[in-house]
Order: C-alpha cells, then sequence, then structure tokens
C-alpha cells in the first residue's frame, strides 16, 4: 500500500471517527494551547526585559547602598542575605575621581506629597542632577518642554501620567505649578509615554534638581546622604576592572572589606546574568507545567488509539484478506493518531492566538514566534505519532482468521 492511499484511508476514518476521537482530540488541543500560551508570554516578557535593558548602556553601572552579591546565581535568587549601607556624597566625588569613569550624576529617591490645584497624591520623588538625562537621553524622550539645568531651582521634569492622570481631570501643563512637600516647583518638561509593559508605574515620574530633592528630604535622610549614584564610563574601558575599582574607592570611604561591603556596584553583565538566571528558573517551571498537560493529552490520545483497535478487529480481517500486510496496517494507525495530533495542534495553535489577544489587552508581553508555531505542530504531530506505535503495532499483528470471525 502507498503511503498516499494509507494517508487518504486514514483520513476517510477520522471523517467518521466516534465522539472519543474528538474528546482526544480537545485533549491535544489543551496541550498545544498550554506550550504556546506558556513559550509567547515567556518570550514576551523576556523580549520586554532585554529592550528595555537596552537603555542600559553598556559602558554605564551604578550603585546602590546594598549588598546583592549572589544574587546573579539561581540557588540565592530566593532568600539571600543583604547587607544595607548608606551612600553619600563623597562616594561620588570618589567615584569621579577614579581614572575611566567620564561622569557621575547622583540620585535622592523618597515619597512626597504633591499638590496641583487642590488635588493632591503621594507620589515617589526623583531628585537628580541635571546629567542623569545624558545618561537615558534615549530612554528619557521629551514630548514638550525641555529638562532642566545644572544649578536651576524650583523647576520639575513630570511623566506623562502626571500630566494627564495623577491629578484626575486636571491637566498639568508646561508652566503649571505643583507643590511638592509644600514648595512649589514649575514644569519645564512633560516627558514621553516609556514604551513597554513593565514601564507603567515610569509614567509617573517627577524628577526635581538634586539640591532641591536634598533640601526636601534633609529631615529623611542622614546627612549628604544619597539614594543611588549613576556612572559612565569612557569608551573602550574594561567595565569589570573600573567595577573592581570603584568598590576598592567606595569600601575605603565606608571602612569595609569587599567581602563585607554594604553596597554593590551593578554593571551591564550583572543585571544579564540576573535576568539569565530569573528565566532558567521560570523556563524550568514552564517546562513541567508543559510536560504534565502533554503527558495528559498523551494518555487520552492513546486510550483511543488502543479501543480503534478493538473496534475495528473486523476491518484488520478484511485489509489483511485483501493483502495488506503489517506494515500496511501499522501505517495506517499511525497516520490516524499523528493526524489527531495534527488536527489538534492546528486547533490549539488558533485558539492560543485569539487567547494571546486577549491578555495581551491587559498588558500582558506576548511573542508568538514562528519557531513557537513550528514547535507546536511538530510537538502534536510526534505526540500523535509516538503514542500511536504500540496501539499500530498491536493492530498489525492481529490473526486475520480470528480478526474476521470477531
Amino acid at each position: 500500500m502507498r503511503v498516499e492511499d494509507a494517508f487518504w484511508y486514514a483520513l476517510q476514518n477520522l471523517r467518521s471517527a466516534s465522539l472519543r476521537s474528538w474528546l482526544t482530540i480537545i485533549g491535544v488541543v489543551i496541550g498545544v494551547i498550554a506550550l504556546v500560551c506558556i513559550m509567547a508570554v515567556s518570550e514576551g516578557v523576556e523580549n520586554e526585559i532585554n529592550s528595555q535593558l537596552s537603555a542600559f548602556g553598556s559602558n554605564m553601572m551604578f550603585i546602590v547602598p546594598v549588598n546583592v552579591q549572589g544574587l546573579s546565581s539561581v540557588t540565592t535568587l530566593v532568600g539571600a542575605p543583604s547587607t544595607s549601607g548608606k551612600l553619600t556624597e563623597r562616594d561620588a566625588l570618589s567615584a569621579a575621581s577614579i581614572p575611566g569613569i567620564k561622569e557621575v550624576s547622583r540620585m535622592i529617591i523618597n515619597r512626597a506629597s504633591v499638590v496641583f490645584k487642590n488635588a493632591s497624591a503621594t507620589s515617589p520623588i526623583y531628585a537628580a542632577d541635571a546629567n542623569v538625562f545624558d545618561f537615558f537621553q534615549d530612554d528619557m524622550k521629551l514630548e514638550s518642554g525641555r529638562y532642566f539645568r545644572e544649578g536651576e531651582r524650583g523647576v520639575v521634569v513630570i511623566g506623562n501620567d502626571v500630566k494627564t492622570r495623577m491629578f484626575g481631570k486636571k491637566t498639568v501643563e508646561i508652566g503649571s505649578v505643583i507643590t511638592i512637600n509644600k514648595k512649589n516647583f514649575r514644569v519645564v518638561g512633560i516627558l514621553e509615554k516609556f514604551k513597554g509593559s513593565f514601564r507603567q508605574s515610569d509614567d509617573a515620574m517627577i524628577l526635581i534638581p538634586y539640591d532641591d530633592g536634598k533640601e526636601l528630604f534633609s529631615k529623611q535622610l542622614a546627612k549628604n546622604e544619597v539614594t543611588m549614584i549613576y556612572l559612565e564610563a569612557y569608551e573602550n574601558y574594561d567595565m569589570n576592572e573600573l567595577k573592581e575599582r570603584v568598590e576598592e574607592k567606595i569600601a575605603s570611604n565606608h571602612k569595609v572589606s569587599l567581602d563585607d561591603k554594604d553596597f554593590s556596584v551593578i554593571t551591564p553583565d550583572f543585571v544579564q546574568s540576573v535576568v539569565g538566571s530569573v528565566f532558567l528558573m521560570l523556563s524550568t517551571f514552564l517546562l513541567i507545567i508543559t510536560l504534565v498537560s502533554s503527558v495528559v493529552a498523551a494518555i487520552g490520545l492513546a486510550n483511543t488509539m488502543f479501543m480503534a483497535v478493538l473496534e475495528r478487529t473486523r476491518e484488520i480481517g478484511v485489509l489483511k484478506a485483501m493483502g495488506a500486510t503489517e506494515n500496511d496496517i501499522t501505517l495506517i494507525f499511525l497516520l490516524e493518531s499523528a493526524l489527531i495530533g495534527l488536527i489538534g495542534g492546528l486547533i490549539g495553535l488558533a485558539l492560543s492566538y485569539v487567547i494571546l489577544l486577549f491578555v495581551q489587552d491587559f498588558g500582558v508581553p506576548v511573542l508568538l514566534s514562528l519557531k513557537i508555531i513550528i514547535l507546536a505542530v511538530v510537538f502534536s504531530i510526534l505526540v500523535g505519532a509516538i503514542v500511536g506505535v504500540v496501539p499500530a503495532r498491536q493492530a498489525a499483528k492481529l490473526d486475520p482468521v480470528e480478526a474476521l470471525r470477531s
């Protein structure tokens, strides 16, 4: 029997398939939906994070007042011990004095009461040196107005949601005056909306000059304390070597050893390693979920094929009496099993696409790549073919005389 004849024969049998076969197809559909949706969301999240990390240039690093050593390891991502300290303006000056460091920007982050035309809100306030906009010029783009300049006081640059949503129906414009902790600030710049599902909170950003922030939060901070320090290196400098020099300088300032440091210097390589560790754990977890759904679908498919052999014993006897070989019978049942998998895979893909469109409307990042589509189709066919091997061989081994008597 030719392969095409076996294919059309198997297809004809599926057209008159029993309810059990269609229930089996539903099992395959569920398995494919789990596979496609999980992989599409996983790749979407990874792509989103990587695109946002690209704003953090390869020649940039920042210092935070907590020791995050070991967070790049999968085994210590959860519950890793950390040591907190305080960064100061002296640390920023020390970092700026290191050969290879091009620019330094200090930042203070604190929450404050914000009032505009009798409407109030509580929001994080970012007080930074004016050169912070040079660090993130590709990320913090202006919709209107300008950035504040070095030495300016009493001015503010706001995120897009501050303009349109923070104060209800009241719209903040260039030249508007908002009050932060009872001090007036004139709006000189409004940022474009940040791109990406994970950047919505950044649209509520309020940036003021560093000296204003130092004055506003003097009671909440230690003398000359800063929350974060951004560093930009000259091109072609070894970032790891610069990181070591910065760590040595600040450890000396804090009078601690490098092993017991109460701060961390974060480089692009470190960020990528942490993201990679997180996605390794996430991928492993999602793989387990996918395997469970695949096993359930495979068991259902195997059950259907075994029952098909029992129900069609006489038909198998007739085929053998007409000259069909064991290989022909095996091929027919294998093709039927693979077709069930293929049909379930295609239906699962279509439903997955609808589901992904739905979740995307809720801000979930999704990336349905050609690789995922091909994998889903191959996966469904292989599940059908592999599960159908044993029932197909069972059918092929039936004795034609006994089969005709049934």
